[in-house]
């Protein structure tokens, strides 16, 4: 695969040590003037697309798009872990869209064709992880908490002792590699939402506006608007 030169795609204010960039001859790489990558790792194979807007801040992140496009729009900032690549984006294959004016510092995964979006004045902390194989929608003005998980996906298919076995020692050193979509339900989240820390949000789940998961609640089950979720496995009750 042929990668273009970072002179050819970046201005020379851009080329510092701390930014690596890969980007095949194939790929699509729009910024901004206005906006900044720091202490940063961008990878995009194949016809890989990332857009980002204006006014746009990256900072200590790693973006890595096998096939697939990423867009992120003006004022947002993606602001990881300080010295470390450790915060990420990886497509494999599906689209990612980050609106206006959010602030990003969790992880997301995104394979097999899936869609994932998240609404304008949303933030999302450290340590929250959301995986999308199918369809993910996060709504505007919502606060995601630290070490959430959001998934729509089982993220591994079910196989038999044999079969897993098999596939372990054909594709050693990589433990778990996925060769089939798993089982997958689109997820929803409305606006004004608030997802308590280590909060978990499984695949079928759509949660009305205004709601609250509180601290640990394990939610399995969708819920109306105004709803507060608790517990493992999550109970629900509409706020006074």
């Amino acid at each position: 695969m042929m990668f273009k030169k970072l002179k050819n795609i970046l201005g020379i204010a851009e080329t510092k040590a701390s930014n690596h960039f890969q980007i095949s001859d194939k790929a699509v790489f729009q910024k901004s003037a206005s906006s900044v990558i720091l202490n940063s790792q961008i990878i995009l194979e194949n016809d890989a697309q990332l857009i980002i807007g204006d006014q746009v801040k990256i900072e200590n992140y790693q973006i890595r798009i096998l096939r697939g496009k990423c867009r992120i729009e003006n004022d947002t900032q993606l602001i990881g872990v300080k010295n470390t690549l450790s915060n990420s984006i990886y497509i494999s294959e599906g689209s990612l869209l980050i609106a206006d004016h959010c602030i990003i510092q969790s992880e997301f995964c995104i394979r097999f064709g899936g869609n994932c979006s998240v609404d304008s004045y949303t933030g999302i902390m450290y340590g929250t992880e959301i995986r999308c194989d199918e369809s993910l929608k996060i709504g505007k003005f919502n606060m995601i908490s630290y070490e959430c998980m959001i998934y729509d996906t089982n993220t591994h298919c079910m196989y038999n002792q044999d079969k897993r076995r098999k596939l372990t020692v054909e594709n050693y050193p990589y433990i778990g590699l996925e060769v089939e979509k798993p089982e997958t339900a689109p997820v929803t989240i409305g606006d004004d939402c608030w997802i308590g820390k280590r909060a978990t949000i499984l695949k079928g789940v759509n949660i009305g506006n205004n709601s609250t998961v509180a601290t640990c609640a394990v939610v399995t089950k969708s819920a109306p608007a105004n709803s507060l979720l608790y517990g493992n496995p999550a109970q629900q009750k509409l706020k006074s």
